[in-house]
């Protein structure tokens, strides 16, 4: 099982003009987490929150990280901005949909496992 994506827009009609606002990410579970979708540097603070960095070429999307933003955290100073600049993602795919804690951790272990697995297949995709 590798990480895949796909925008909200392949399950849903055109004409609800939803683009790619959203994007699903599908966890080593098989479960898919939707996912708001900022550019880089416009990902507003949102802490506890689980994201995906994700580099675009074309049309495609690709994952290269997993994470969670602080739960403290006024998205000033150093910290995970400074991570995902150095990773050179073009977007931040944030998960806002946990109801707590334990279920935020849950996500982000779920994605993280398909990430590792997608790097073990693919390693010049993921360290590109």
């Amino acid at each position: 099982m590798t990480i895949r994506g796909y925008p909200l827009s392949a399950k849903l009609p055109d004409d609800l003009n939803f683009g790619e606002r959203f994007w699903y990410w599908r966890g080593a579970s098989g479960r898919n987490y939707i996912h708001s979708v900022y550019d880089a540097g416009a990902c507003p603070p949102l802490p506890g929150a689980v994201y995906v960095a994700v580099r675009r070429e074309g049309a495609k999307r690709y994952a290269i990280a997993t994470g969670r933003f602080p739960n403290f955290w006024d998205g000033s100073g150093e910290g995970a901005f400074d991570l995902l600049r150095n990773l050179r993602a073009d977007e931040i795919h944030v998960h806002l949909l946990s109801r707590n804690d334990r279920e935020a951790s849950a996500v982000f272990e779920d994605l993280g496992r398909a990430l590792h697995e997608t790097a073990s297949a693919y390693p010049a995709l993921i360290a590109a």
